[in-house]
C-alpha cells in the first residue's frame, strides 16, 4: 500500500540516498521498521543518486504476502489432485479394455475397435482383414500340465501375436480363453494371407512343449482369414462370421494352418506358401 500523502509522494519522491532512513522517519514519526520500504533506482542527478520511495506496513505486506503464498500452495494441490485424479481415470479405462492376463485388447476392445474399423473402411472403401486364432487343443494343456502353465503359455502366444503387427491402427484381443483375433485395416487380401501364415510359423518356432498334443509336440494354432471391403449397409457381422468359417475350416483340414474366405465369392481354401 502506498502511502495516501500526497504531499508526502510530491516532496519526497526522489531523495538523496544517504538521507532516505531519516527523512522518512521524520515524516512518518514512527520507526521505520514497522514498514517495508521498496525504493526503485531512477537515475543520477548531478552527484546524487535518485530513488522512487514506496512504503507498505509490514503487518499488512506480511498478511498478504502469506495469504498470496497461501493461494498458491492450495492452487498447486488442486492442479495436482486434479492431475492424479486424470490419470486415474485414464489408467482405469485403459484398464477396462485389457485382457489382465496377457495385457492385450481384451473382448471390449475387440468388439469396439472392429465396429471402428468397419465405418472407417466404408468412409475410405480400403478392405479390412480379420483372422480368427485358436490355440490347438489348449484344454489338453490344463488337463496334463495344468492351469497356472496353461496361463504361462497363453501369455506367450499373446506376445508373438502382437510382435507381428507392427502398425498402431492394428489390433490383437484375446477374444475368448484361448481364443485371439487380429484387426488389419487397410490391407489386401494377399497381405492378409501372408499375415496369416507368418502367425502360424511364428507360433510353431516358439517351441513350446505340448505333450498331449496329437498335432505336434509343440504348441500350434489354427487360424482363419477373411477379408472385406464393405459398403453403405454392409454389416461387419459378415467379416467375423467369414473368419469364424475359415477358422473352423482349418481345424477339419487338421489344425496348425490357416485357410482363407473369400467372402464374396463364399469359398474357402487353404492358405499355402
Amino acid at each position: 500500500m502506498f502511502l495516501e500523502s500526497t504531499r508526502w509522494q510530491n516532496d519526497w519522491r526522489m531523495v538523496r540516498r544517504n538521507k532516505i532512513i531519516e527523512l522518512i522517519e521524520t515524516r512518518l514519526c514512527e520507526p521505520l521498521h514497522h514498514h517495508m520500504l521498496r525504493t526503485s533506482r531512477l537515475g543520477v542527478h548531478g552527484e546524487e543518486l535518485l530513488f522512487l520511495i514506496e512504503l507498505h506496513p509490514r503487518k499488512e505486506f506480511t498478511e498478504g504476502f502469506k495469504s498470496l503464498a497461501g493461494y498458491y500452495l492450495l492452487s498447486q494441490r488442486q492442479k495436482h489432485r486434479s492431475h492424479m485424479i486424470n490419470l486415474q481415470m485414464q489408467n482405469a479405462i485403459k484398464e477396462s479394455y485389457t485382457d489382465p492376463l496377457t495385457r492385450i485388447a481384451n473382448r471390449r476392445a475387440f468388439d469396439e475397435r472392429i465396429q471402428e474399423t468397419w465405418q472407417d473402411a466404408i468412409l475410405s472403401r480400403h478392405p479390412v482383414v480379420l483372422l480368427s486364432v485358436d490355440i490347438d487343443h489348449f484344454k489338453l494343456i490344463n488337463d496334463k500340465l495344468g492351469h497356472s502353465r496353461g496361463d504361462e503359455i497363453l501369455v506367450q502366444v499373446a506376445q508373438c501375436l502382437d510382435k507381428l503387427v507392427s502398425r498402431g491402427q492394428d489390433v490383437v484381443a484375446r477374444v475368448g480363453g484361448e481364443e485371439f483375433s487380429m484387426i488389419l485395416p487397410d490391407t489386401q487380401p494377399d497381405g492378409g494371407r501372408l499375415k496369416a501364415l507368418s502367425a502360424v510359423t511364428a507360433i510353431e518356432m516358439l517351441r513350446i512343449p505340448h505333450p498331449a498334443s496329437p498335432v505336434a509336440e509343440f504348441v500350434t494354432i489354427s487360424l482363419g482369414c477373411s477379408s472385406y471391403e464393405p459398403r453403405p449397409g454392409d454389416n461387419v457381422k459378415e467379416l467375423i462370421t467369414a473368419a469364424d468359417k475359415a477358422l473352423y475350416f482349418a481345424k477339419k483340414a487338421g489344425r496348425n494352418c490357416a485357410s482363407y474366405v473369400d467372402v464374396k465369392k463364399q469359398t474357402v481354401s487353404l492358405i499355402t506358401a
